[in-house]
């Protein structure tokens, strides 16, 4: 049925301009640059080859709800900018009924968002009542306070939340002598779930992932949504034997699970890449880096695995 949601549009090609109307009467279609000037609305945006990644991230700094329609050629790249940014996507060959899903998903989370926005304008307007207010508001502040540091789709914590955390751990253990691993995990050819079982069945995927990581490590550590398909586990107070442990029981679990699509079950493994704190591991970016050549060594030998990369292996 036609959503009569009001929205702006930008379509590059009548086909999918069509399409877009058959679904939004109402739309609004508008140039790139009309588009940057707006606030807080609604775009149905199509990507074509002339939209790089540089462009498409000017979109994204707007104060702007996008839901993108794309082809194969974007995947990968809309995958990596969910990292920074939040938005939904859907491929132009996928049927009706998904885009109508994704725009839903995207009307609930403006919903949300300007929701919490007008309430943290209401209570700071009001901060001295607030000192006086009751529980139930102090509680429901510090809960808009945790939903900000949490990915919307797994609510693990995240990217941003993440690294400010393994920056804290940093410190601790340079200035106590602390032990503690870092862990990047990602899904083994995530990309084919969304190519073979759509984008809906790609996020049942995430979200049961993360929660398998979340059942799988103690309350000290700290899980979070890296990005795409890629996930970090910070564990506190660990050595890299028990950390290995901890990857093997997210293994373990996963190997047991499985997930249905049009009759059809299936399985996903994961490649992790390990590394315990050294001292050479001067800033966040760098320890990261050495997580990640760990994860790149396990998906480049057979995936399905973990490799280990210490301080002594990179800095000598």
């Amino acid at each position: 049925m036609p959503n009569n949601t009001k929205v702006v549009a930008r379509a590059k090609t009548e086909s999918i301009k069509t399409y877009i109307e058959n679904i939004f009467p109402l739309a609004d279609f508008k140039s790139v640059r009309e588009i940057e000037d707006l606030n807080r609305e609604i775009v149905v945006f199509e990507l074509n080859g002339e939209d790089s990644a540089d462009s498409i991230k000017e979109l994204l700094k707007t104060n702007n709800f996008f839901l993108f329609i794309s082809d194969m050629l974007h995947d990968e790249l809309l995958l990596e900018l969910s990292r920074e940014y939040y938005f939904v996507f859907c491929l132009k060959e996928d049927p009706m009924t998904e885009i109508e899903i994704r725009f839903n998903t995207l009307l609930q989370h403006r919903s949300i968002k300007l929701e919490l926005e007008t309430k943290s304008e209401e209570l700071e307007s009001t901060i001295f009542e607030l000192a006086f207010a009751s529980t139930n508001v102090l509680e429901q502040n510090e809960f808009l306070e945790q939903m900000a540091k949490k990915d919307g789709l797994t609510l693990l914590y995240n990217h941003s939340y993440f690294k400010d955390k393994l920056k804290d751990e940093l410190l601790r253990s340079e200035r106590y002598n602390n032990h503690f691993c870092l862990a990047l995990l990602d899904i083994d050819f995530f990309k084919k779930v969304n190519d073979n079982y759509g984008h809906l069945k790609g996020d049942e995927v995430l979200k049961s992932f993360a929660a398998t990581i979340k059942d799988s490590i103690r309350t000290t550590d700290l899980a979070s949504r890296y990005g795409g398909e890629e996930f970090a586990i910070i564990f506190t107070e660990t050595d890299l034997e028990h950390a290995i442990m901890a990857i093997e029981r997210i293994r373990t679990k996963l190997a047991a699970t499985y997930f249905e699509s049009g009759g059809e079950k299936f399985k996903i493994t994961f490649s992790a890449g390990i590394t315990p704190f050294h001292k050479c591991y001067h800033d966040v970016e760098f320890m990261v880096g050495v997580a990640d050549k760990a994860l790149y060594l396990s998906k480049s030998t057979g995936r399905n695995k973990f490799t280990v990369l210490t301080g002594e292996d990179v800095c000598g």
